[in-house]
C-alpha cells in the first residue's frame, strides 16, 4: 500500500492517494493497481488527516484483496464490454453476445459515459425519456432496460454498486399485442398462391413444414437431411440458424433446453419432403463439384450451391412474394403463431402445445396464446349444460 499527498497550487493538502496492488495482468505480466482518494479535513489536524487516510488505506487493501472493492471511475459502456465478456465465457449464446453488444452500442451516447455509480434511476430515466424524444420506440426502449438491468444486476453482485439501480427505474410500458396468427382464409390465399408458383419448389416445401411444425424460421433453415427420420414419420428439431460477431452460421442445440424434439408428421408432409429430396438431389448433381455436400442443408441457398438458407434471405423472399400477390405482409413467425393457435383451437392441452411448439414451460405457451382459447369459451360452456336434465317449463300456480 502507497499513501501519496495531493497538495493544491497553494501547496496545501486536498486529499491522499491510496494506492493498492490488485493483480498481475496474465497477458502482459504488468502489475495492476486499484487506487482510493480519501479527502482532506481541514477542521481536523494533519496528524489526523493522515492517521484517518492510513486507517481508510487498510479498509481498501482488504477490500481489494477480497475483491470486494468498489472501481468508483468505471463508466458503464466500460463495464458492459468487461460483463459481457464474463457472461460470454460463462456460456452466454452466441447470438445473445451479439444482441448485447448491440445493444451496448445503442446505449452507450445516452448512459455510456455515465460512471456506475453515478448511474442513478433519474440518470437512467432521464435516457429513456432522451430515446423516445429521438424516436427510439417504446417496445426497443423496454428492450434497452432488460438490458441495462442485466448489466447493473452483475455489478451489484461484484459489489460495485449499493443496488440495481435499474430495479427503480421506469421504463415506457410494453403495448402487450396479441400474437398474429393467419385465418383460415389467409391461409388459403397465400398457399393457394404459394402452390401455383411453379418457379418457387423450395419455398412451397419450408413454408408448409413451418406450418406443419410450427417451428422457428432459424430452426427450420438448420435443417439438414439427417434430422429428417422418414422411416418413423418425425423430423428431429436440434440446431438453429444464429447470427453472431463471427457472422452467420448453424449452432447445435435449441434456443430452450425444450427446444431439443421429435415431431411427429403426417404421411402428407413427409411424401412432400421425399419428393423434395429428389429434387435436392437433382440440383446437387446438376452443380456436381460446385455443391456443399457438407452442410446438407434441406433447405439451401440458391446462389451459394447448396449452404444453408439464410433467415433474412427467406424473409426478404416472402415480403416479395406477399407484395407481387397482392396478400397482406406475412413475417415468417406469423406460421408458428398459426401452428400453436390451430392445436389449442383443437383442443389439444397446453402441455401437448407447449412441448411441440419447444416452450420451456407450459405457463409460456399459455401468456402467449391465451386470447386464442376465447374462441372455446362456447365448447366449454356446451360440455358443461350437456350434463344437465332439461329443466322443464314453468307452470303457473
Amino acid at each position: 500500500m502507497n499513501i501519496q499527498e495531493r497538495r493544491n497550487k497553494d501547496g496545501k493538502i486536498t486529499s491522499y492517494r491510496i494506492r493498492v496492488f490488485d493483480h498481475r495482468d496474465t497477458q502482459t505480466g504488468r502489475q495492476v493497481f486499484r487506487t482510493l482518494s480519501v479527502k482532506y479535513d481541514h477542521d481536523k489536524t494533519e496528524a489526523w488527516n493522515r492517521k484517518n487516510a492510513e486507517k481508510q488505506g487498510i479498509i481498501f487493501e482488504k477490500q481489494v484483496e477480497e475483491q470486494t472493492a468498489s472501481d468508483s471511475h468505471i463508466t458503464f459502456d466500460n463495464y458492459c464490454d468487461y460483463a459481457i465478456g464474463i457472461k460470454e465465457k460463462a456460456g452466454l449464446s452466441p447470438s445473445t453476445v451479439y444482441s448485447y453488444s448491440g445493444y451496448r452500442k445503442r446505449v452507450a451516447p445516452y448512459i455510456g459515459h455515465i460512471q456506475l455509480k453515478q448511474l442513478t434511476p433519474a440518470a437512467i430515466n432521464k435516457a429513456y425519456s432522451d430515446m423516445l424524444s429521438t424516436g427510439v420506440s417504446k417496445a426497443t426502449v423496454y428492450q434497452y432496460h432488460l438490458f441495462i438491468h442485466s448489466m447493473l444486476a452483475m455489478a451489484f453482485k461484484e459489489n460495485l454498486i449499493p443496488r440495481n439501480y435499474a430495479s427503480a427505474a421506469t421504463p415506457p410500458k410494453r403495448d402487450q399485442k396479441e400474437v398474429e396468427a393467419l385465418s383460415e382464409d389467409d391461409i388459403n390465399a397465400f398457399f393457394n398462391a404459394l402452390y401455383a408458383d411453379k418457379k418457387h419448389y423450395m419455398y412451397q416445401v419450408m413454408f408448409s413444414v413451418m406450418l406443419a411444425t410450427g417451428c422457428r424460421i432459424g430452426e427450420i433453415c438448420a435443417l439438414t437431411w439427417e434430422n429428417i427420420d422418414f422411416e418413423n414419420n418425425r423430423i428431429h428439431i436440434c440446431k438453429h440458424f444464429i447470427v453472431d460477431k463471427t457472422g452467420s452460421h448453424i449452432h447445435d442445440g435449441c434456443k430452450t433446453n425444450a427446444g431439443d424434439r421429435w415431431l411427429t408428421m403426417d404421411t402428407s408432409i413427409m411424401e412432400m419432403l421425399r419428393e423434395y429430396k429428389a429434387y435436392y438431389e437433382e440440383t446437387a448433381e446438376k452443380y456436381g463439384s460446385k455443391w456443399n455436400y457438407e452442410d446438407n442443408a434441406v433447405f439451401f441457398s440458391q446462389k451459394k450451391y447448396g449452404t444453408f438458407l439464410n433467415p433474412a434471405t427467406a424473409r426478404s423472399w416472402l415480403n416479395s412474394f406477399t407484395a407481387k400477390n397482392g396478400l397482406p405482409r406475412i413475417h415468417p413467425h406469423m406460421f408458428r403463431h398459426t401452428s400453436v393457435s390451430l392445436q389449442l383451437q383443437a383442443g389439444i392441452s397446453i402441455a401437448d402445445a407447449a412441448k411441440r411448439a419447444g416452450h420451456a414451460r407450459p405457463d409460456v405457451t399459455l401468456r402467449i396464446y391465451s386470447h386464442t382459447l376465447k374462441k372455446n369459451d362456447l365448447h366449454c360452456c356446451e360440455a358443461v349444460t350437456k350434463a344437465m336434465p332439461k329443466m322443464p317449463k314453468r307452470e303457473a300456480v
